[in-house]
Formats: structure tokens, C-alpha cells, sequence
């Protein structure tokens, strides 16, 4: 009897001891403190906004040139041809029409003394440059004038008549290099001839419009080639037509045409994909953080967060290199602000 009731007590305080051991294990963790927010200093610095666009190497923009003079097509030059001031572009009746340089096209028989007009002053800034003197005004048609004309034809082996017609010569903005050829022998010398572009490489881009004004003429650009070497460019002309056209998703973009120079030969490349690359935008001297330290606020706006948890409000300035410009009251470089990376 004494026997049971002492194993019973015995077996009674091994099961208490497992259950205690039971409860002691499945005890609820004590909570553990969140982290410190990471956060990052104001710094002073300067900012600069590089952008890069896709573009080809090239000849530059194609001009159309039409023919006005009546007659047969009798000669027309090859694609690749250049050609200069006073030298031959095509022929009717097996007469030259010449190239002059200008930006006004002839549009008026010169015949008598006394007229005056840009279309005077184009024949006689080309023809003093090709030698011949002149006399009276710039954009005066004189006696010497008609005389140097004559003297001039007789140079080019036609009819010395001292009179040029508005189909006797193409005024283009300087030399050409014939692009290609669209019309043929023996058609009429007027109508749509041929299209010619500047002799020295260039570069055109198609910019969406929306980022077209950070182009301007006469800015400086880095040209990078298909072989990844670097060159000079500067923008010529930046077109005021927008056109439409598709990007690599098949949707519609609008986009402008910029054309530009280079500033240096390109060795063997004529043609291929470049990128050029240009400083938009510049700030020296400004506050700025990393982007994920700005705060959208509900009523508008941004503001960094100090590590005390106060709010800042800020006015945001140039984006660049994941990082923004920041201003406002308050703000002072080297204070520490809220960050998520």
C-alpha cells in the first residue's frame, strides 16, 4: 500500500516537472526595439543635368533642288558629287546652270542698269568672288556689272548676253554634295531635279518635341561614334516643323529635326548610329539630397524628414545624378535627414 501512494507521488511530481518545463518553453518573445532610421547629410554641391540622344552620322539635312529653266535635261552628276560656287549642278541644252551661294534665290530677269535688289547683290558677291570687279553699289545692277557678267559667260563658253535669267543659276548656302539624283536625261529642266546636302559629315537627330528646347543654335555637343571615340559637334539649325514619328513601340511621337556639324574629322565613317550627349543644365553651390530622401506631402509638395522626425518643406530644383536640389527655410548643409536607401 505504502508502496502505491509513493509512486504515485513520484509520478505526480515527474509530470508537473515536464509540464513546467512545457510552459517555460512556449513563453511569448520580449518585443525587440525597431531600427534607427538611416539618414543621410544635406550637402553643398554643384549639379549638372547630362542627357544623351539617339542620332546618325551623316551628310546632314537633304535640300531638294528644283529646276526652273525651260528646255531637255541633257547632263546630270552623280551621286557623291561636290560641287562649288560658280561650277556646273546640271544642264539644259547642253548649257550649265551654275551653283551661286546665297540664302535669296533669283526670281527676275537682270538686265538693266539700275535695278537694285538682294537677287543683284547675290550675282555680284559671286562673281567678285570668282574675280570679277564690279562697280557701284552692292545691290546695284551697273554698266560694270552687266560688263563682268559678259566677261563671265564668255569664261564659261556661252552666249555672251550680259543677262542672267532666274534659271541660269541654283542659289544654295554653300558648297553641295549631290545626295541623289531623281530625275533623268532628257527629261524637262523643270521640275524636282535632284536633293544636295552639305559636303562635310554631320549628324542629325530627331528629338521628341517635348525635350527639343534644350537645343539652341550654335551650342556645343560631344558626338559619340559607333566606335565609342568622342568628337566635337555644334548645333546648326534646330527645325521649327514638328513631324510625327514611331518609336519602338510602334506609337506615334512627335519629335523635331536637329541638325549638327562636327568640329573634327570622323576618320572612315560615313554613316551609323551615334549618340550625342549635352550639359542642359548646370547649379553650382546648391543644398542637395539622394531623390528617396524627398517626402510627397498630402497637401502638395515635397519635404525631407530630420532624424527627430520633423518635417521640412523644401523647394525642389535641378534632378541629376540621383540627386535633387533642395532649398527653403531651415535647411543647412550637413544636417542629417531621413533616407530609404
Amino acid at each position: 500500500m505504502k508502496r502505491w501512494i509513493i509512486a504515485g507521488v513520484v509520478a505526480l511530481a515527474v509530470t508537473g516537472g515536464v509540464f513546467a518545463l512545457t510552459w517555460t518553453r512556449s513563453a511569448p518573445a520580449q518585443p525587440s526595439q525597431p531600427p534607427a532610421p538611416q539618414t543621410v547629410a544635406v550637402k553643398k554641391t554643384d549639379l549638372t543635368d547630362v542627357r544623351e540622344f539617339k542620332a546618325t552620322l551623316g551628310f546632314g539635312a537633304a535640300v531638294q533642288v528644283t529646276g526652273r529653266r525651260p528646255g531637255t535635261l541633257t547632263w546630270l552628276p552623280e551621286p557623291g558629287t561636290a560641287v562649288d560656287r560658280g561650277q556646273a549642278l546640271y544642264k539644259v541644252d547642253n548649257r550649265a546652270v551654275w551653283l551661286f551661294f546665297g540664302d535669296t534665290p533669283l526670281w527676275r530677269k537682270l538686265d538693266t542698269p539700275g535695278l537694285k535688289g538682294p537677287d543683284v547683290k547675290i550675282v555680284k558677291d559671286n562673281l567678285g568672288t570668282l574675280g570679277y570687279k564690279l562697280g557701284g553699289a552692292p545691290d546695284e545692277l551697273t554698266p560694270a556689272t552687266i560688263d563682268a557678267v559678259k566677261r563671265w559667260q564668255k569664261a564659261e563658253k556661252v552666249d555672251q548676253t550680259g543677262v542672267i535669267e532666274p534659271g541660269d543659276v541654283v542659289v544654295l548656302s554653300g558648297e553641295v554634295r549631290v545626295e541623289s539624283v531623281t530625275a533623268k536625261p532628257s527629261a524637262p529642266g523643270e521640275g524636282p531635279l535632284m536633293t544636295v546636302t552639305a559636303t562635310g559629315k554631320a549628324v542629325a537627330a530627331s528629338v521628341e518635341a517635348r525635350q527639343a528646347e534644350v537645343f539652341k543654335k550654335d551650342l556645343k555637343v560631344t558626338v559619340v561614334l559607333p566606335n565609342g571615340t568622342e568628337t566635337a559637334g555644334t548645333v546648326r539649325s534646330v527645325s521649327t516643323e514638328v513631324k510625327s514619328e514611331k518609336d519602338g513601340n510602334g506609337q506615334e511621337t512627335p519629335v523635331i529635326a536637329v541638325d549638327i556639324a562636327l568640329d573634327a574629322e570622323v576618320g572612315s565613317f560615313d554613316s551609323g548610329p551615334v549618340r550625342v550627349r549635352l550639359t542642359s543644365t548646370a547649379r553650382q553651390g546648391v543644398l542637395a539630397v539622394p531623390v528617396t530622401a524627398l517626402l510627397a506631402l498630402r497637401e502638395g509638395g515635397y519635404a525631407v524628414q530630420t532624424a527627430a522626425g520633423q518635417l521640412v518643406p523644401v523647394k525642389t530644383g535641378l534632378f541629376a545624378g540621383g540627386l535633387v536640389e533642395i532649398s527653403g527655410g531651415g535647411l543647412s548643409e550637413g544636417m542629417q535627414v531621413v533616407t530609404t536607401s
